[in-house]
């Protein structure tokens, strides 16, 4: 887990011990070591919030990595979220639903309008009377679409 990622949900309160875990990994895979780090990879289940938390100010501490904004953070998480829908397509109307808050929250423009539109079609297939009859795989195939034009353009 990026930095940035895992700065967004700690922002938003969704951030679990888990992700500092998991973040701690990415840093140590990216050849960054640091006492805090080490202790912090070790940690295993159960965890305590409080524990992880310490130890992640250490590891961020140590190496002095600096705060990421709370906008850059968004913009890093719903990259990841796009590459995620890329990746795996079974995520596309739970990572799409969560774009559009984001992008809702936090951007304006063809970003928001985009997503908007996508939040609208899903909310017809889940929801609504389907009227012209949506398909989830019709709505994974232009979510991913979308996804894919979205990391290409570098619009978050």
């Amino acid at each position: 887990m990026e930095t940035e990622v895992l700065y967004y949900k700690k922002l938003e309160g969704t951030v679990l011990a888990i992700d500092y875990i998991e973040w701690a990994f990415t840093m140590l895979h990216n050849r960054m070591s640091t006492p805090s780090l080490n202790i912090l990879v070790s940690l295993t289940e159960p965890l305590n919030i409080f524990e992880v938390e310490e130890y992640f100010n250490r590891a961020l501490y140590e190496p002095d990595i600096t705060e990421p904004s709370y906008d850059d953070s968004a913009k890093h998480y719903v990259r990841y979220l796009l590459r995620q829908i890329v990746d795996d397509p079974g995520l596309a109307i739970d990572n799409a639903n969560e774009v559009y808050t984001i992008a809702r929250d936090h951007f304006l423009g063809e970003e928001h309008d985009r997503w908007y539109e996508v939040s609208e079609l899903i909310d017809d297939f889940l929801y609504g009377d389907n009227s012209i009859t949506i398909t989830r795989a019709y709505s994974t195939q232009l979510i991913v679409q979308v996804s894919k034009q979205q990391l290409d353009n570098h619009a978050f």
